[in-house]
């Protein structure tokens, strides 16, 4: 069978369907449409058929949901020459040993989940020209056999966890080298450029370490690259010791496309010369270096140049005409440095269909000024010093509007709801007033609204209900006010500090990570529903309002909640016995905030095939979520990658009682614990010295009572500890690990407490036994006068009963009453007599 192979397997379809046409333009290939998610469990009578093309050399599965038995009907295909299965799921290592029978000369399995190390079964594919096992989960040392494939081209690894180490034999072997991409792997050693000066058709090199322990020499010695490369990637490589000198071998590079040379300490004044001397050159990233002074224009128009980032640097001027000398940039970032004044009118008329970001200057102009430029998508401008009031008619082609940290004033304009592609909204820590716009229901690709730390009014319109994409909704600190309406898709809420009200809002969607409710006037109980209804919460935060009654069992369904604080409200009752359910499930705990549905959105613009920059859409893309929380005795801020590593609870100033859960020392995440002003009675459990990672323990303020456990002297992260104001007796583990730098304050309000820093036990008074009893004496007491009270009152009215119904025994006890009676008062006469007679 001649030609070429289509097969088409709909999506959903119970059966797999192969279908060939002819297609005289490339014979011997097979391409499958990447269509059906079904299609590595419908592939039997494919193969069948396949097996029967004589003369297929490329076959192409890339983007199918593949799983991992496939491969051995794959390797059954001798005649294929080149198999291209990235973005098909796979994630078995065993997979590249399968493959290496074959007789390949390219092997593409990017962009996979491929867990493990790299088989030295690699290393018999001899005749390999392509190998691209990029962004996959590969990890450990690359073989040294690996130099056996002499005939490699193309040579990607990038985006792995593998550690290679430099200067390798292995790459002194690939002479025929076009690409060799390390980029995003732990390089180590010291690599000299200059033993790459042979290898004359190397267009690609990319060299980027993801640790501190590689280095890239360049000018020791001198690097005469003889090739003219395209795209050169030479990122966070401490090129030359970190000495600030550019490579001089970039003199004489004429045809690049792209260069990265982002974080190295490159010094100096922008080195516009690399835009000059090569025409073709499409991308220019030099963030994270030392560059200082202006940032000079190239002396000619460069019509080419789309992307310019020279962000984290020290430039301090702006000489070029933008939109003259770099007519078609259509991405410019030089956030990060040390431009000051006026918003440069060098900017007006710019046109660009990306964006521009110069957050974290020192800009100081009217904030209508930055509206000049055209076309601009996305608009960055947070942390300057733009003052003024929003314009009324605001540009209707905004993407991302980002203005926050700045002090602009005013109410925010209804036309920003024109801007009906607008996926990221920031107008936060601003002084921006009145009401959140109504209309803001027709922002249907809204995704991320942060309006928090301004002075706005009024509730939260109802039409917000519509945004169905809306993911982060940040609009704390305001002077809002009313309930809180349905948010069935958000994931990131924070209503902290205004004056909401209403009972907890349960119309919120079961996918939400982050709720921050603090400071509002919420009451009401807790309702049992929430804890079942939110099974991905990993942060909680519900302090100082007014919530009451019992904390119910439920809340023991939170395992993948790490942050919770209901401190500061009316909770009564005793903890939940299964407390230290909360937090167990590890896997899922991960605060990394990212949306495919922005990063989709820029896809829309063809920016580049280079992965890297997508990295560079780090401020349009995401929002790392930021969570205030208290712990050492203070509030501090945590966001990003620090909310993987702060954890706690908080359940300070309520009404809760009764002993604290030995469970609790299982908590072993715990970093933060705080139980202070509440009426827990019992001892401090013992159990407490499990919790290896804890930095803050406060019990201050309760009824706590017997010895502090001198196993919590194994603690060795312990920062802050207090015990304040209970009712604890004997030594305190005052001298030993952590417990040595805790002062007298830790201890207060326990008389009975002893040893360092407080009086040495012999020194101390005893405790007193009658006072440890005293609560105890009081019941006895109580019980003997009630009891007594009873026989007098059985003993008295049975005499009563008795005499009233016999009457011969009432006579009788009436007369025995009255002669002893008569007695009494005959003797008592007589003694009265003889004492008058006395006197």
């Amino acid at each position: 069978m001649h030609g070429m192979a289509l097969m088409h397997v709909g999506r959903g379809t119970s059966d797999a369907t192969c279908v060939h046409e002819q297609r005289k333009e490339r014979p011997g290939q097979l391409f499958i449409s990447p269509t059906g998610r079904n299609f590595g469990r419908h592939t039997d009578a494919c193969f069948e058929i396949w097996s029967k093309l004589t003369k297929l050399k490329v076959l192409d599965l890339s983007g199918n949901m593949l799983n991992d038995s496939i491969i051995t009907s794959l390797v059954a295909l001798s005649t294929i020459r080149s198999l291209f299965l990235n973005y098909t799921a796979l994630s078995s290592a065993v997979t590249i040993q399968q493959l290496s029978t074959m007789k390949l000369e390219t092997l593409d399995l990017s962009d996979n989940a491929i867990n493990g190390t790299i088989s030295t079964g690699i290393c018999n594919m001899e005749i390999l020209q392509e190998l691209h096992l990029n962004d996959n989960m590969l990890f450990g040392e690359l073989p040294s056999c690996i130099g056996n494939l002499t005939s490699l081209r193309v040579l990607d690894l990038s985006n792995n966890l593998l550690r290679v180490k430099l200067p390798s034999p292995s790459f002194a072997k690939f002479t025929s080298l076009v690409k060799l991409s390390l980029s995003n792997n732990h390089l180590e050693g010291v690599l000299f450029l200059s033993s790459l000066s042979n290898n004359r058709q190397l267009t690609h090199l990319e060299l980027a370490s993801s640790g501190n322990d590689f280095q890239l020499q360049t000018e020791n010695p001198a690097t005469d690259m003889s090739a003219q490369l395209q795209v050169l990637v030479l990122r966070n490589c401490n090129l030359n010791g970190n000495s600030a000198v550019i490579p001089r071998f970039l003199l004489h590079q004429h045809s690049l496309d792209l260069i990265d040379m982002s974080n190295n300490n490159l010094g100096g004044y922008f080195p516009s010369w690399l835009i000059e001397n090569n025409v073709n050159l499409s991308y220019l990233i030099l963030r994270g270096n030392s560059f200082s002074g202006p940032l000079f224009p190239p002396p000619k128009v460069h019509i080419n140049l789309q992307w310019l980032d020279a962000s984290c640097n020290k430039l301090s001027k702006l000489t070029m005409e933008i939109n003259v000398s770099l007519p078609n940039l259509q991405y410019l970032n030089l956030s990060d440095n040390s431009f000051q004044g006026v918003f440069p009118s060098s900017f007006n008329n710019m046109v660009s269909r990306v964006g521009v970001d110069l957050s974290s200057n020192n800009f100081l102009d009217d904030i209508g000024a930055a509206f000049k430029m055209i076309g601009i998508a996305n608009l960055i401008l947070s942390r300057n010093n733009f003052y003024g009031s929003l314009p009324q008619e605001l540009p209707p082609h905004f993407s991302h509007l980002v203005l926050n940290d700045n002090k602009i004033t005013g109410k925010i304009p209804e036309s920003i709801c024109f801007n009906i592609f607008l996926t990221v909204l920031d107008f936060s820590n601003n002084n921006l007033i009145g009401s959140l716009p109504t209309c803001i229901y027709a922002l249907p690709l809204l995704v991320i609204l942060n309006l928090k730390g301004n002075s706005l009014v009024g509730s939260i319109p109802s039409e917000i209900c519509h945004l169905n994409r809306l993911i982060f909704l940040d609009v704390s600190r305001n002077n809002l006010s009313g309930p809180i309406p349905c948010l069935p898709n958000v994931q990131y809420l924070h209503l902290s500090e205004n004056q909401f009200n209403g009972t907890f809002p349960l119309s919120l969607g079961t996918d939400i990570y982050t709720i921050d409710l603090q400071g509002n006037q919420f009451s009401g109980i807790l309702p049992r529903l929430m804890f079942k209804a939110f099974p991905k919460l990993q942060i909680m935060l519900l302090e100082r309002n007014m919530f009451e009654g019992m904390i119910p069992n439920d809340i023991c369904h939170l395992k993948c909640l790490r942050l919770l604080d209901l401190s500061h409200n009316k909770l009564s009752g005793k903890l939940p016995s299964c407390l230290s359910n909360i937090g167990s499930d590890d896997e899922s705990f991960n605060f990394q905030y990212s949306d495919r549905n922005i990063t989709s959105i820029f896809l829309m613009f063809p920016v580049s095939s280079y992965q890297d920059l997508l990295a560079q859409y780090t401020k349009f893309i995401s929002q790392p979520d930021q969570e205030e929380f208290m712990t050492k005795s203070r509030k501090d801020y945590y966001k990003g990658n620090m909310l993987n590593y702060m954890s706690g609870l908080d359940f300070s100033s309520n009404q809760l009682k009764g002993s604290i859960p030995e469970s609790i020392g299982d908590m072993k995440w715990l970093r933060a614990l705080n139980f202070s002003a509440n009426y827990f009675d019992g001892s401090i459990p013992q159990s407490l010295s499990n919790l290896s990672d804890l930095e803050s323990l406060d019990l201050s303020h309760n009824n706590l009572a017997g010895q502090i456990p001198s196993e919590l002297a194994a603690l060795r992260s312990l920062e802050v500890f207090s015990v304040a104001y209970n009712n604890l007796s004997g030594p305190t583990p005052g001298i030993k690990g952590q417990f040595i730098t805790f002062d007298q304050s830790s201890y207060e309000g326990n008389p009975y407490l002893c040893g360092p820093p407080l009086l040495s036990c012999s020194e101390a008074p005893s405790v007193p036994e009658l006072e440890e009893n005293k609560e105890d004496d009081k019941v006895d007491d109580i019980i003997l006068f009630g009891c007594s009270a009873m026989f007098y009152m059985v003993g008295f009215w049975t005499s009563m009963g008795v005499l009233y119904f016999k009457t011969s025994w009432r006579w009788s006890w009436f007369s025995v009453v009255d002669r002893f009676s008569d007695c009494v008062m005959a003797k008592l006469a007589i003694y009265t007599r003889k004492i008058r007679g006395a006197n």
